[in-house]
């Protein structure tokens, strides 16, 4: 049989039936080959290989000793398909193996993957109410698979909102990282003491070893990594990695679909904040977490002012590109754990989340109002001419418990203050007053 050495373009382009390959996969395919980098184009290579070895378009054969290689031969013809891989990589006690040397067929009891199969539990995403879909899932994700590896802990740290997830703090950053960004490899340190990197952070908690694996997405992107950690030294084999490699698919997996269940129901389609049932379900939770913390909240409601002015001047998507440049200015400037929805029309609902004082609440009122002032937004206008148009926005304001010690009453609140605020010359902040005058911030 005669033997010919392509690069792997060449393997995406001409050998591989990337046909059979689900559309999001086929897509991630197609950016890797028009982005031209080469270790995109591996490591895209290796994830088409992967997911048509797992639907039966490839058939993996035997290694015939020598270098670490895969072999595989497609569905229908003759030829072999090898693929050279790199031995296991060691450096500063880490030990780097590729995911496609591990064992394709781990073996697993019965009991292990009932629990792993929990993840397909629809249970497991039905409440995304107390925090976003995505956060919501990691101490559930966190706990089964510590269940389904029977390791000592098993961490979930999402690429983003880290810094929300709490107990998800990653043992070492720079590893999880790394993980994550080549998640067609697995970091495994048998002997934290070896590990410069790990030593410290390690020896604190009790942990011997670790295993840190990022979670694959079709798109690309970088979703985050498990971090699997022992009390034993060395106790991973190579079945135990495998399964680790598969707890990070399902992982990934659930946390996609979270992802696209959170956009699907509590995503407004046009500006990508969160819509009024979202935003009515934090607000009754913050409520009842500022009443048990005995502290304070408030609700803020964002009026664009003369706003029908923008459809009839410019045309109704004109008016639409002034909503979503309004929600992308007001979602950047708040804080981390608040929340930003559009509450219908041209109104905006913020939750700045407890614990806050009337202060606070004031400053980023006034600082997001004066965003909206000094930014201009680019307008493409019924007569196919660019435009550079102003935008100001009046803003109501009401505190729990000060102003109101329920929902329907915060709401009235903040919308009177809002009636005060939209009276000429407009473009301001004003709190709401118990004894009916609203009142805006001196100067």
């Amino acid at each position: 049989m005669q033997r010919k050495h392509i690069d792997f373009r060449e393997l995406l382009e001409r050998l591989l039936p990337l046909e059979e390959l689900p559309p999001a996969d086929r897509s991630a395919v197609e950016r890797a080959l028009k982005s031209g980098v080469s270790g995109q184009l591996q490591q895209a290579a290796l994830y088409a290989v992967r997911q048509l070895e797992q639907i039966g378009a490839l058939k993996r054969l035997p290694q015939n000793g020598g270098p670490p290689a895969l072999r595989y031969q497609r569905r229908e013809g003759l030829d072999v398909i090898t693929i050279q891989l790199p031995g296991e990589a060691r450096h500063d006690g880490i030990v780097v193996y590729p995911r496609a040397t591990l064992p394709l067929r781990a073996q697993a009891s019965l009991d292990r993957v009932r629990r792993l199969l929990r993840l397909e539990d629809d249970s497991l995403l039905a409440e995304p109410r107390t925090q976003r879909a995505k956060l919501g899932l990691i101490p559930q994700l966190d706990r089964i698979g510590s269940e389904f590896l029977g390791a000592s802990e098993v961490r979930l740290v999402p690429a983003e909102g880290a810094e929300e997830a709490g107990p998800a703090l990653s043992l070492e950053p720079a590893l999880g990282r790394e993980a994550a960004a080549n998640p067609d490899s697995l970091l495994y340190c048998p002997d934290v003491r070896r590990a410069p990197a790990l030593a410290k952070a390690a020896g604190a908690r009790g942990v011997k070893a670790a295993v840190f694996a990022g979670l694959p997405r079709a798109d690309g992107a970088l979703s985050g990594h498990l971090e699997i950690l022992s009390r034993a030294e060395d106790p991973f084999r190579p079945d135990d990695l495998a399964m680790a490699a598969l707890l990070a698919d399902y992982c990934g997996a659930a946390l996609e679909r979270a992802a696209r269940l959170e956009k699907l129901v509590f995503i407004d389609p046009l500006t990508s904040v969160y819509n009024r049932s979202y935003f009515d379900l934090e607000v009754q939770n913050e409520m009842a977490r500022a009443e048990r913390e005995k502290s304070s909240m408030a609700l803020c409601i964002v009026d664009i002012d003369d706003f029908k002015r923008f459809n009839t001047t410019y045309g109704y998507e004109a008016g639409n590109q002034v909503l979503a440049h309004v929600a992308q200015a007001l979602k950047g400037a708040v804080r981390p754990f608040d929340t930003v929805a559009r509450w219908g029309g041209e109104e905006f609902a913020l939750l700045l989340t407890s614990p806050i004082h009337a202060e606070d609440v004031m400053a980023i009122s006034e600082r997001l109002r004066l965003l909206v002032e000094r930014q201009s937004v680019r307008l493409e206008g019924l007569d196919r001419r660019t435009h550079r148009v102003g935008v100001t926005v009046s803003i109501g304001v009401a505190v729990f418990p000060e102003h109101a010690g329920e929902q329907a009453g915060l709401w009235r609140a903040a919308n009177q203050a809002l009636l005060a605020a939209k009276r000429p010359p407009k473009n301001r902040v004003v709190f709401y007053q118990p004894a009916g005058e609203a009142r805006a911030p001196k100067g």
